[in-house]
C-alpha cells in the first residue's frame, strides 16, 4: 500500500525549570514553540533576559521549528533548533556562555513500501549542537557529548538522505541513547548535570519521538528541583490511508 499521508512532529524550548527549594519557582518553557498539528509549517519563539535573584539567570533564548513540505525527491524534513545565552545558576555554581540544540528528522516516501527493517522509521540526528564555555564553580567542564553530537553537516546529510542508513552512525546513535543515564557530572551541594540527554517517547502508532536536552539538571541538597537547557523533540510517521 503506498504512503498517502505524513505526520510531522517537532517541538523546541530554550529553558525550563521546576525548583521547589528555594522557591517554589516554575519556569514552564522559555522560548517554547512547536507544530500545533501534524502538518508542515514554521514556528519561532523568543524569551528576553530573565533572572531570579541569587538563584538563576540567562541572557535570553530562542527556538525554531521548521517542517518542510515534501520535496521533489520525496523527502519530508523537520528541523528543530533552540539557543540559550549566558546561563548562570547560583552565581558560578554552573555557568555557560551558550547552549545550542539542533535536531533534524527526515523520512522519504520511497522508503514506505521498502521491506527493509529501517523502512518505517524516521531518521533523526543531532545537527549543529554545541555547549560553549561550560564551567562549574569557575572550573571548565570537559566535553561529555558523544560523537554523534559532533558530526559535520556533510556526514549528517549523508546519513539522513542515504538509501540505507549508515550502520556505524546507527550504532553511535544507539549508544548515545542508551548511555544517556550515565552521561552526567555530579557536583557536591548542587546535584547532577546530564549532557546530551537523548530519550525515546511513545508517539502516534507507537512510532518513537526523539527528545534531546543539551543540559538537564537534577538538583539536590540544599536546593531541590530540576531544569533543562535547550531541548527539543523530533519524529514523524507515514500513513497508508487518509486517516494515518
Amino acid at each position: 500500500m503506498p504512503m498517502k499521508t505524513y505526520s510531522y512532529h517537532g517541538k523546541a524550548v530554550g529553558f525550563e525549570a521546576d525548583i521547589w527549594e528555594p522557591g517554589p519557582h516554575k519556569i514552564d518553557g522559555h522560548a517554547k514553540c512547536g507544530l500545533p498539528d501534524q502538518n508542515a509549517g514554521h514556528y519561532t519563539a523568543q524569551q528576553d533576559p530573565f533572572e531570579i535573584p541569587n538563584l538563576l539567570s540567562h541572557a535570553g533564548c530562542t527556538s525554531e521549528v521548521t517542517a518542510s513540505p515534501e520535496d521533489k525527491d520525496g523527502f519530508f524534513r523537520t528541523e528543530v533548533r533552540a539557543t540559550l545565552n549566558k546561563l548562570s545558576l547560583e552565581g558560578d555554581a554552573l555557568t555557560a556562555d551558550q547552549l545550542t540544540l539542533g535536531m533534524v528528522t527526515v523520512y522519504r516516501r520511497q522508503w514506505f513500501d521498502n521491506d527493509k527493517p529501517h523502512a518505517k522509521r524516521v531518521r533523526v540526528v543531532p545537527y549543529g549542537c554545541s555547549i560553549v564555555n561550560l564551567a562549574v564553580k569557575g572550573t571548565p567542564v570537559k566535553d561529555y557529548l558523544p560523537a554523534v553530537f559532533h558530526y559535520s553537516t556533510d556526514r549528517c546529510e549523508t546519513y539522513l538522505r542515504g538509501d540505507a542508513p549508515d550502520a556505524k552512525v546507527e550504532d553511535e546513535i544507539r549508544k548515545a541513547i542508551t548511555d544517556s543515564p550515565t552521561r552526567f557530572l555530579y557536583v557536591k551541594n548542587f546535584g547532577r548535570i546530564f549532557f546530551g540527554e537523548w530519550t525515546l517517547l511513545p508517539g502516534a502508532d507507537w512510532q518513537p519521538i526523539h527528545q534531546i536536552y543539551m543540559l538537564r539538571l537534577s538538583m539536590g541538597s540544599p536546593q531541590t528541583g530540576n531544569g533543562g537547557g535547550t531541548g527539543g523533540q523530533g519524529g514523524g510517521s507515514g500513513g497508508g490511508n487518509t486517516g494515518g
